[in-house]
């Protein structure tokens, strides 16, 4: 069987036995590395936890990498009828 060359944090949280909450703790004081792929998805790479499991896993570094573009929202910013059908409102 194939390894996966990252995991989830509920990967990570059922490895741990811990809550997939403190891992992401975890994660965001720097403690366990991970790559974050959206706004709100975090994926750890599998050699640093297995680093992080046997204690040889170092300060975290983080890499300098372009924000998360964010994409538009359809329909934002677009005007809308209210009930008697005149446009008033933005959507937002």
């Amino acid at each position: 069987m194939q390894k996966k060359p990252f995991l989830s944090p509920a990967d990570v949280a059922q490895e741990l036995d811990i809550s997939s909450t403190t891992v992401l703790r975890m994660i965001h004081s720097g403690e366990l590395p991970a790559i974050l792929v959206s706004d709100r998805i975090y994926r750890i790479p599998s050699a640093s936890f297995e680093m992080y499991k046997a204690g040889t896993l170092r300060a975290a570094v983080l890499a300098p990498v372009g924000g998360v573009k964010r994409r538009p929202r359809l329909g934002q910013g677009e005007l809308l009828p209210n009930a008697r059908g005149e446009t008033v409102a933005r959507a937002r």
